[in-house]
C-alpha cells in the first residue's frame, strides 16, 4: 500500500520527468509554456523549476524567463551515449575474438569499486557461466575487473587499495592489499591480467584494458574458458586478448604515441 507521502513524492517525480522530457524535445521553453504542456498551474510549475534548477537538472535559458536542461543532465546523457557507442564499436571485435578462439568473450565497465559485464558472447564449445550479462565483481576479482583496476590512474588505484586495507582491518571480506598491488604491477608490466579460477572453479580467463580517443580508460575485455584448454594454449590466448584489446581501442579512436612491436611474452609463475 502506498502512503500519502509516497504518493506525493511519486507525483513530484512524474511532474519533474514531464518537464525534463519536454525540455529535451523543444530545447528551451518559458514557465507558462511548460505549465501548459504538462497541465500544471504556472505557480506550481515555477516552484518545480526552482527545485530542478537548484539540483542542476534545469538551467536558465538564453532569454530571461526561459529554461533548458541543465549541464549535469546533459553530461549524464553524454556519458550514457558514450558507453552505448563503446558497446557498438567493440561488439564486432568481441565476436571475432570468440569465433577465433571458441571461448567466451566479455566487455566490462567500471562502476565504483566494481566492474559490471555489459557485453557477453558465449563460447562455441562450452557455455561457461563465469560472468553473465549484468553481473558485477570487485575490481580485484576476475580478469576484466582487474584489468580495469590495474590501468586506473595511480591516485585512484591507491585509494582503492587503502579501502581494501581498511575493510580487511575491520574484519570484512577483502584480499591483502599487498597481493592486489603485486597483481597490479604484473598486469601493468605485461599489459594483461590472468584470472585462474578465482571467479569460477575450473575456469581461466585473460583480460586487457581498452582506451578511448582521449587516451582514457574505457573498460576492459576478457576471454574465458575451461582451465585445461586455456593452459594448453596459454601464450596464444594472451596474444589474442592483447590483439583484441588493441583493436577495441583503435575502434574507439585511440592512437598511442608508440606501440610495442610485439606483445610482451607471457609471465611464468607471476602473481595471479
Amino acid at each position: 500500500m502506498v502512503s500519502d507521502n509516497d504518493a506525493g513524492a511519486i507525483s513530484i517525480l512524474e511532474k519533474a520527468d514531464s518537464v525534463m522530457t519536454l525540455l529535451g524535445k523543444v530545447g528551451e521553453a518559458s514557465a507558462s509554456e511548460i505549465a501548459a504542456a504538462v497541465h500544471e498551474p504556472v505557480s506550481s510549475t515555477y516552484r518545480l523549476l526552482n527545485s530542478l534548477t537548484a539540483l542542476g537538472w534545469v538551467d536558465a535559458g538564453s532569454q530571461r524567463g526561459r529554461y533548458r536542461l541543465g549541464l549535469d543532465v546533459l553530461q549524464v546523457g553524454s556519458l550514457l551515449e558514450d558507453r552505448l557507442d563503446v558497446r557498438r564499436s567493440i561488439f564486432p571485435v568481441l565476436q571475432a575474438l570468440r569465433d577465433r578462439t571458441r571461448n567466451t568473450s566479455f566487455l566490462c565497465f567500471r562502476r565504483g569499486d566494481k566492474a559490471v559485464c555489459v557485453e557477453r558472447i558465449g563460447g562455441r564449445d562450452v557455455q561457461d557461466l563465469a560472468m553473465r550479462l549484468g553481473d558485477s565483481y570487485p575490481l580485484y576479482q576476475g580478469a576484466a575487473p582487474r584489468a580495469i583496476l590495474s590501468f586506473l590512474p595511480e591516485e585512484e588505484r591507491e585509494a582503492l587499495l587503502k579501502r581494501l586495507a581498511k575493510r580487511r582491518k575491520a574484519g570484512k571480506k577483502a584480499p591483502p592489499a599487498d597481493r592486489v598491488r603485486a597483481q597490479i604491477e604484473e598486469a601493468r608490466a605485461l599489459g594483461y591480467t590472468v584470472s585462474d579460477a578465482d571467479v569460477t572453479p575450473g575456469i581461466m580467463a585473460f583480460g586487457a584494458p581498452i582506451f578511448n580517443h582521449r587516451g582514457e580508460l574505457a573498460g576492459a575485455i576478457s576471454l574465458s574458458g575451461l582451465r585445461e584448454r586455456i593452459l594448453a594454449s596459454e601464450q596464444d590466448v594472451a596474444l589474442e586478448v592483447l590483439g583484441a584489446a588493441r583493436d577495441s581501442s583503435a575502434a574507439l579512436g585511440y592512437a598511442p604515441a608508440a606501440e610495442r612491436a610485439e606483445p610482451i611474452a607471457l609471465a611464468k609463475g607471476g602473481a595471479r
